[in-house]
């Protein structure tokens, strides 16, 4: 990783933590279109081979909120069911390698039980850190925003 890259994604693992921390104050991330969208972001079913950083970090992040159980899936490397420990949504976590560089993690939600309160997303999806991989999606699926953009996006 480069030096620059280094420091954004020190700034953004904080910022994640905090903005987790914030929705488990008022409810819990399951409440919250804009961490849904960003956390199943899957490649694989895009037909492309990348990672999104972004992704990586809040589900890296939000693990100690969840109880994680077997999967009976195997379509991944690893697959969990994770249990959020407030609502109680449920979610198949996924991560499968794609090369020696090039692995991603998706956090797809099964079934819902928490009621919005974050607001919608939209489209296409804003990403600060960005994608890294084989392929990478249209311009109409991500585009790139400034940190300060991406923090208003995950903070509504």
């Amino acid at each position: 990783m480069n030096t620059e890259f280094e420091a954004n994604y020190r700034q953004t693992k904080g910022l994640i933590e905090r903005v987790l921390v914030k929705y488990n104050e008022s409810g819990c991330q399951c409440a919250y279109p804009r961490y849904r969208q960003i956390v199943s972001v899957d490649c694989a079913a895009r037909g492309g081979s990348y990672m999104s950083h972004d992704t990586e970090l809040f589900i890296d992040l939000s693990k100690p909120y969840f109880n994680v159980h077997v999967s009976e899936l195997t379509d991944e490397n690893t697959n969990e069911r994770w249990v959020c420990k407030v609502c109680e949504s449920v979610y198949e976590y996924g991560w499968s390698d794609f090369s020696i560089y090039v692995s991603r993690q998706k956090l797809s939600p099964v079934e819902l039980k928490a009621k919005d309160i974050g607001s919608p997303c939209i489209k296409p999806m804003p990403l600060y850190l960005g994608l890294m991989g084989h392929s990478s999606p249209s311009d109409t699926y991500v585009i790139y925003v400034t940190y300060q953009e991406f923090k208003k996006y995950i903070e509504e």
